[in-house]
């Protein structure tokens, strides 16, 4: 008597189960060219982003003649521009081809951070940091959006996981480059190793630019692709459709802002966020790196290069986080998961005595699973927003520019440079605390309540929609 042994199943996959082999093809191809390019444009953006601070403590200072604040300056002009222009950036994004229009903006503001080299003065870099902003407002909501129009539901998280992924690089990159520009090109040609960071960056977006310009696909409605052939090009819309969703331009009218400003999506998920940023884990690499040099007894190199440990952190949590959300679709307790982290390395922060480097240390570190918010609540507005294109062009960036609204101000009265490490009089760190707590009730009750709640009423719609079609229905077996 033989005994059939059922295979295992596995507990990971990267394509749906079902999925045939020729869209297996097609999801490859789009993996490759949208991902390649997302995760280089959004290193180039964390790049860009960090070495502010990593020049900042390695020579800007002190050449320029600052005092003590710049810096927090820096990050408030860089969050101005950021606010601005995202809406308006995401929504073009969505009129005109990504193919074309995202890559001039990466162009742009590889000038501005090009020029901070040649700046003399804060106000400078204050103008410069602004436009910076500014041209970077498309590239993270506006590439979440480009991954929601071409993937299913149950393939976003992983995507937009990666994407954001190479941030973290970039992040930590910046302050190896830094390190090295300090030890081998600080005079070289009369510049010191801070502004060679800004040449350099600038230089590494070239061919970011060039690839862009050459391989995005646009969208499914438009596109033009070499790489995809006809089959490959119906299939991606199909898909969409298969999904309950559609791809089509943008088209501006005053009867669809109603529906997006009335929608539970839009609020829930701007609150979301906004208690996210006011967590200000994403400035923690900062914080960190001020608090290394404050002790006195470390070199530039190792407050450039140790703090990177928080962005391995942030790596691990973003992968595995990315996997968890997409097979098991338990993305509230995944962010409650994260947010017991965060919230107990703010405690080793905020109440570790100063003397004790090893558990401050520590609560650094440990903060670094911050990062995986951004792709899960992006990644989960890109899902509960697929019927409405408007409102998840709309929804996705205000998110963002409300979160970067609130925490600009909050950083720079809570956290000016001048009080680190401890930030005392201000008491920074304790109103992480309560934001951290006020993060995980939101994202682990709320979000998903209402997401429950509007599934129920959309499923109650159809059903007395299709009464009113089929009002026969129950005696068409009689």
């Amino acid at each position: 008597m033989s005994s059939v042994v059922a295979k295992p199943t596995k507990w990971y996959h990267w394509f749906e189960p079902g999925t045939d082999r020729r869209e297996k093809i097609l999801i490859w191809k789009l993996d490759f060219f949208i991902l390649t390019y997302s995760m280089a444009a959004y290193f180039l953006k964390y790049l860009d982003q960090t070495n502010i601070s990593n020049t900042y403590v390695s020579g800007m200072k002190k050449d320029l003649g600052f005092t003590s604040n710049e810096l927090s300056w820096f990050n408030t002009y860089y969050n101005i521009g950021l606010c601005i222009g995202s809406i308006p950036a995401v929504l073009l994004a969505g009129y005109f081809r990504p193919r074309i229009y995202l890559p001039t903006l990466d162009l742009l503001w590889s000038l501005c951070v090009l020029f901070i080299y040649l700046a003399k003065n804060a106000q400078t870099i204050f103008a410069l940091r602004f436009l910076i902003g500014l041209f970077e407002s498309a590239c993270n909501p506006g590439t979440h959006y480009m991954i929601g129009c071409w993937y299913k539901k149950r393939e976003i998280m992983r995507r937009g996981n990666f994407f954001v992924l190479a941030g973290i690089i970039g992040q930590a990159t910046s302050s190896y480059i830094q390190s090295g520009l300090q030890n081998t090109m600080n005079g070289k040609r009369g510049l010191a190793a801070w502004q060679w960071m800004f040449i350099i960056d600038a230089l590494i977006g070239a061919p970011v630019i060039i690839y862009g310009y050459l391989f995005l696909p646009d969208y499914p409605h438009n596109t033009s692709a070499f790489y995809l052939n006809e089959w490959e090009r119906n299939r991606a819309k199909e898909r969409l459709v298969e999904d309950g969703r559609i791809s089509t331009q943008i088209t501006f009218s005053l009867k669809n802002i109603k529906p997006v400003v009335f929608s539970w999506q839009l609020w829930a998920f701007c609150i979301g966020y906004c208690f996210w940023t006011l967590t200000a884990a994403s400035y923690m690499l900062q914080f960190f790196e001020l608090y290394l040099k404050s002790l006195g007894r470390y070199s530039i190199s190792y407050i450039n290069n140790f703090p990177t440990i928080l962005s391995g952190v942030n790596l691990v949590t973003m992968l595995s986080t990315g996997f968890i959300c997409d097979l098991t679709g338990q993305r509230g307790l995944t962010c409650v998961a994260v947010g017991l982290v965060l919230l107990a390395a703010f405690i080793m922060t905020a109440k570790g005595p100063i003397d004790n480097i090893p558990l401050r240390k520590a609560g650094y570190i440990m903060s670094g699973v911050y990062g995986c918010y951004t792709p899960i609540l992006t990644g989960w507005c890109n899902i509960t927003c697929g019927k409405n294109h408007i409102l998840r062009a709309v929804t996705i960036p205000a998110m963002i520019v409300v979160g970067q609204a609130v925490v600009t101000p909050f950083q720079q009265h809570l956290f000016p440079s001048g009080e680190a490490p401890q930030y005392g009089h201000t008491n920074g760190f304790y109103y992480c605390i309560g934001f951290t707590c006020a993060l995980i009730v939101w994202t682990g009750a709320v979000i998903p309540g209402l997401e429950k709640w509007s599934a129920s009423r959309e499923a109650k719609e159809e059903k007395s929609v299709e009464e009113v079609e089929f009002p026969d229905k129950e005696f068409e077996s009689i």
